[in-house]
């Protein structure tokens, strides 16, 4: 009767095991709230054999909600965004001029041209910042631009020699983009559309540069802030501390770890079991405790001989299962 009522027991505790995590991780969805973007910024930099030139870089970004825009629909005339909540989608507008200074030295800019005509890559990179998940506030996009869409390297040298002025970039970066919950931003999955744009390095002392956006949408949502524009739908993400290791593990992760977890627990408990029934779960021990202590009366006695003939029948006896249950049988 006790083994049968340890049994359901058991079994009861391992629905708990089961079932008791998913429940509780669970709870934390209802809990979601908003989580927009707080901060943004763009980055356009140039590589080559010679190594990496920033052009480009602004934190100068607006962040309007969706909700506010009164020409949302001519920004999303395909409905992209249909799908989602307007209190998660964003515009984030930057300004057309660099918040930082072209201040690369002219030597520098001769040898940098020197390795232009080997290789060039252009990179476009957005900075995104959130509040949650901790430890996943700055989430950032980079794409490198296709090499059919880079300018020729002739433009660029232009540009650094001080011969032009501008070049032209096309398919820089996507305009549509989703920061999930778990602190990763990737592209609109519905949307194909690809942004380009000019490059324009302003003269004068200082110089500085700057990105005009083609796109006519950017006219529209974004007005007197012409350059890098995307659209942000930034998912929600739960709140506390369940919410944020919810949204840095995700609900299977924490369910497996915590089943894991308690699973080895319990088989560190039952662990070499069937080696603690002979000590643990024999009817009566009154017969081998005896045993036992005869061999320290005799150890004690100095009787070694005795000692060791109780010893080996010790022995004999856990050795052999039949006279081990006939010695433990209840009087």
């Amino acid at each position: 009767m006790t083994k049968f009522c340890n049994g359901i027991c058991l079994f009861f505790v391992l629905m708990c095991v089961i079932w008791a995590p998913m429940l509780m991780y669970s709870s934390g969805n209802p809990t979601n709230i908003a989580n927009p973007i707080k901060d943004a910024s763009a980055r356009v930099d140039i590589k080559t054999s010679s190594g990496r030139l920033t052009l480009f870089e602004t934190t100068l970004c607006e962040k309007i909600s969706w909700e506010k825009l009164e020409a949302c629909r001519s920004l999303d005339p395909q409905g992209y965004l249909s799908a989602y909540n307007e209190k998660d989608i964003q515009l984030i507008c930057c300004q057309s001029d660099a918040s930082t200074l072209w201040l690369v030295l002219p030597i520098v800019q001769a040898r940098f041209i020197k390795s232009l005509r080997w290789n060039m890559d252009i990179t476009f990179s957005w900075e995104f910042i959130r509040d949650r998940p901790k430890g996943k506030e700055a989430v950032n996009y980079e794409l490198t631009i296709q090499e059919q869409d880079l300018p020729k390297s002739s433009e660029v040298t232009k540009v650094f020699n001080g011969t032009s002025n501008s070049f032209t970039v096309f398919n820089i970066y996507p305009r549509y983009f989703r920061v999930i919950g778990s602190g990763d931003v990737r592209s609109l999955e519905q949307s194909v559309e690809l942004v380009s744009g000019a490059l324009v390095l302003n003269r004068g002392d200082p110089e500085w540069w700057s990105f005009y956006d083609f796109d006519i949408l950017g006219s529209h949502g974004c007005g007197k802030f012409p350059g890098p524009m995307a659209i942000i739908v930034s998912e929600e993400t739960p709140q506390g501390i369940i919410g944020d290791t919810l949204s840095e593990f995700s609900i299977w992760g924490l369910y497996i770890t915590f089943v894991l977890a308690v699973g080895r627990f319990i088989r560190l408990q039952c662990s070499d079991l069937r080696m603690r029934i002979p000590f643990e779960n024999l009817p009566s021990c009154d017969r081998l405790m005896a045993i036992c202590e005869d061999i320290y009366a005799a150890r004690a006695a100095g009787e070694l001989e005795v000692e060791e003939v109780l010893y080996w029948t010790l022995v004999k006896i856990y050795r052999s299962p039949h006279m081990l249950l006939e010695y433990t049988q209840a009087e």
